[in-house]
This record gives C-alpha cells, sequence and structure tokens, in this order.
C-alpha cells in the first residue's frame, strides 16, 4: 500500500498526467532544387559559405562587420531579450516548487467591547503574537507547470534564434550598403570621366562655332549635355552620402563618429562571379527566422495545455508550523517572551485543498478553442514563411544568373560606345559630320557605363542576397 501511494504521490509531482496536444513539427511544402541552374552556382567547398563576406576580399568591409556585431544597438536590444526570456524561463522552472515558503509575523492588539455578544467569561483585551512558516503548494496533477516550462522554453528558443536573425539581417545590410557605397563611387568616378571628355566637345563647339564653321546651336547642345551629366553627378555624390549615414547607424555610431574611425577608400571592390549553394531543404534549419516560427510554434502549443488544465481542479498542498502566544490574558499574563517560546505555543495545520471552476459560463472552455485557433494560425503562417523563403532565394538566384549575363553584354556596348565617341569626335573636327552624331555617341557612352557599373553593383547585392536568404553568417 505505502509502495502505491508512493507511486501516485510521484507521478502527482512529476506532471505525468499532461493535459493538451503535444506537439509536432508541422509538414511545409519542399522542392528537391532550385529551378535557377547555371555554372555560377555550385557546391564547391572551395568558396567559403560560413564568413561569406570575406569574399569580398575588402578588410574595411570585414572590420565594419566585426565592429557592427559589437556595438549595435539592435543586436543588444536583441540579447536583453534573451536574458529576459532565460530568467522567465526560470521563473517557471520555480513553479514546480512550493510556490509560497514564507516566514509570517505579526502582533495584533485586541480590544472586544463590553456590550458585544458572548463576552461573558472571556479576554475581552489582549495582544496575539503570531510567528512561523507557511508553504502552500499546487501540485502539477495536470501539466499545467509542465506546459508553462515548455512555453517559457519555446520563447526562450525564440529569442536566441531572432538574436541570430538579427545578426543575419544586420551583416547582409552592412554588405548592401557597402556594396551600393562603392557602386555609387564606381559611378561617379565614370561620370568625372564623361565630363571631362564632354568638357572637351564643348571647347571644340565653342571654337568652331567662333570660327564660323558651325552655327552656336551644335556649342548650345554640348554645354546641355555637360551640365546635365554633372547633375547627375551631384544626385549621386547625394546617394553616397545617405549610403554612407546609413551605414554608420548599422554599425552603432554617428556619422560624425564614423567619419573619425573608418575611411572607405575609392578602390573597386572584388565581386565573387560564383555562389557555392545548397539545397532547398537546408533553408528549413539554416534560416534563425524560420527556426524562431516553430519555437513560437512550441510555445503557442504548450499554451493549450495550459487552458486545458484550467477546466479541471487545482489541487493544493496547504500548511502553517510556527508559534502563537498571547499576552493580558489569564492564561499568559504579562510573560510574552517567555510563553511564546515554550512547547505551548506551538500551532500548526495542514492539508490538501482543491478549486475547481465547475461554472464558468463557456469562458474556459472558448478559452481553449481561442488558444487552439492561434496556433492553427501560427502554422499557416509558418507555411507560408518558408514559401517566402524559397522565393527570396529562387529570386536572388535568378538576380545573380542574369547580372552576370547582363555584364558580357554590357562590355561589348561599353567598347563600341568609347570606339563611337572617338570616330564621331574626329569626323566633326574634320567637317564630315555634324555635332549631333557626336552628342549622341556621349550620351550612349555615359549610358553604357553607367549600366556597367550598375550590373556589376548588382551582382554583389545579388550576392550578398543569396546569402541573406539562405540564413548563413
Amino acid at each position: 500500500m505505502k509502495k502505491k501511494l508512493s507511486l501516485l504521490a510521484m507521478s502527482l509531482l512529476s506532471g505525468c498526467l499532461q493535459v493538451g496536444p503535444d506537439f509536432k513539427s508541422p509538414a511545409v511544402s519542399t522542392q528537391e532544387a532550385w529551378t535557377e541552374q547555371a555554372p555560377q552556382l555550385t557546391n564547391n567547398q572551395d568558396i567559403e559559405i560560413g564568413s561569406w563576406w570575406n569574399n569580398f576580399q575588402d578588410e574595411t568591409l570585414n572590420t565594419l562587420i566585426e565592429y557592427a556585431l559589437q556595438e549595435n544597438y539592435t543586436l543588444e536590444a536583441a540579447a536583453y531579450r534573451i536574458i529576459a526570456a532565460r530568467a522567465n524561463l526560470g521563473f517557471a522552472i520555480g513553479e514546480y516548487f512550493p510556490q509560497t515558503q514564507q516566514a509570517e509575523g505579526s502582533f495584533l492588539r485586541t480590544h472586544i467591547s463590553a456590550n458585544a455578544p458572548n463576552t461573558l467569561g472571556i479576554d475581552r483585551q489582549f495582544g496575539d503574537g503570531i510567528l512561523g512558516m507557511r508553504v502552500i503548494w499546487e501540485l502539477d496533477f495536470w501539466g499545467r507547470f509542465y506546459r508553462g516550462v515548455q512555453l517559457a522554453y519555446g520563447e526562450y528558443a525564440a529569442t536566441q534564434n531572432d538574436y541570430r536573425d538579427v545578426q543575419r539581417l544586420l551583416i547582409s545590410d552592412i554588405v548592401l550598403a557597402y556594396v551600393q557605397y562603392k557602386t555609387f563611387q564606381n559611378r561617379i568616378e565614370i561620370l568625372e570621366r564623361n565630363i571631362a571628355a564632354q568638357y572637351r566637345s564643348v571647347e571644340i563647339a565653342k571654337v568652331r562655332w567662333e570660327e564660323g564653321y558651325e552655327s552656336e546651336l551644335d556649342y548650345a547642345q554640348a554645354v546641355t549635355l555637360w551640365k546635365e551629366t554633372q547633375a547627375q553627378q551631384t544626385s549621386l555624390r547625394i546617394e553616397l552620402k545617405r549610403t554612407l549615414t546609413s551605414i554608420a547607424v548599422l554599425v552603432g555610431l554617428t556619422p560624425e563618429e564614423f567619419g573619425c574611425q573608418f575611411t572607405i577608400d575609392s578602390n573597386p571592390i572584388h565581386i565573387p562571379m560564383a555562389a557555392s549553394i545548397g539545397y532547398p531543404a537546408e533553408v528549413l534549419y539554416q534560416r534563425p527566422d524560420l527556426r524562431r516560427s516553430l519555437d513560437l510554434l512550441f510555445s503557442q502549443n504548450a499554451r493549450i495545455g495550459i487552458a486545458i488544465s484550467d477546466l479541471l481542479p487545482r489541487i493544493s498542498f496547504t500548511g502553517f508550523l510556527g508559534l502563537e502566544c498571547a499576552t493580558d490574558c489569564h492564561t499568559t499574563a504579562n510573560l510574552f517572551s517567555k510563553h511564546l517560546f515554550s512547547r505551548s505555543s506551538l500551532t500548526f495545520f495542514y492539508g490538501p485543498d482543491f478549486a475547481w471552476p465547475i461554472l464558468n459560463y463557456g469562458r474556459l472552455e472558448n478559452r481553449v478553442k481561442e488558444q487552439y485557433a492561434l496556433l492553427n494560425q501560427g502554422i499557416a503562417q509558418y507555411r507560408n514563411q518558408v514559401l517566402e523563403a524559397y522565393k527570396e532565394v529562387e529570386d536572388s538566384l535568378t538576380f545573380f544568373v542574369k547580372s552576370i549575363e547582363e555584364t558580357s553584354d554590357l562590355e561589348q556596348s561599353c567598347k563600341h560606345a568609347k570606339r563611337s565617341v572617338d570616330i564621331s569626335m574626329l569626323q566633326y573636327q574634320e567637317g564630315l559630320a555634324d555635332y549631333t552624331r557626336v552628342l549622341n555617341s556621349l550620351q550612349l557612352q555615359v549610358a553604357a557605363e553607367d549600366a556597367m557599373a550598375q550590373a556589376m553593383g548588382n551582382i554583389g547585392l545579388a550576392y550578398a542576397n543569396i546569402f541573406k536568404s539562405f540564413g548563413t553568417f
């Protein structure tokens, strides 16, 4: 009999009677391979995947990322969320043990009216002192506290994956902004070269106009193109400054502080022309935002068990052990300190109790339905999130491959555009062609070279987006 009672007590304390469903990872749509296939997309292990930003071969970029991982405030806030969630987990684990364990003490002075009923022969004026320990222990009969630990653990794990997701986004955002900055630098340099060439054409058109070979129209058109190109350069400088301030905020500095600590040179950045990619199934466990969603589903599943347990009786054990003594009464007179710590002052009580909300008018039942609905909502959102992740990867792969293909055509375009400028300028000076050809050639050269610079920048952006969408960092 004693053995059976011991087993029953152990089962009650361990919470083996756990109501509510056990969590299972929801099934999601998967694919066997990426639809974008190209020689530039490989599984070559020689290409670094972990710290993929090192493939840009830029020490300044690497330094910025290292600094940001230490100083970025968004990342710092995510770290504090982990600390808070871990403390909450510790609190949930503590619920397994007696919820109330407190020392109590009081001294009350009482005076009962002489006109009160039933006062004949009793002490109407006395002091009552109590000192002891109270314990209240709600047993985890239905696994309510066990589900509470599950809930807190899921939220704790979610904050850890949230921290990793902030890292992922922070690194990729710095790389994207850095590549954009370098692209703006390259485009500005291209415009500077074209501005110089256009200024030479302005001088030639002016001389021919002043000498009477051509009309003022050629000179006016030359100046128009020249000034328009200068205006384009000014617009790019504005974007260059905006990108720089964005980088400063990402690393956790003001623009002024950033300028004092970092200098980004004008050397062109190395653009990787091949990417080592994985398989679609890897996205599900590499992306921390998807893992965070699963952790939150795990927590929501635990909320269902807690809601169901609220429908059932709560069984507790309550006890008090202490000393009680009165003063100024016929039993103890004024010897309070002597009698309080005597054996006769010992007082205690203990025993089980339960509370069962039998008339809740459907409130608790509807709370269970609500938690089930929230779980199903989260599952639907998670499945859609997986599809969005696949889309991000597919889009970035296509962007990368097509940008590389685009550069091969633009290289030929730039080569012939430069040649057309040389030929048209020569013909104009010799009087064999009008200035319209020169104007068109100069415009085509600016457009071709700027498109080439943007295409190279797009390759770098696409490369960063590949690993951002894969969740690799």
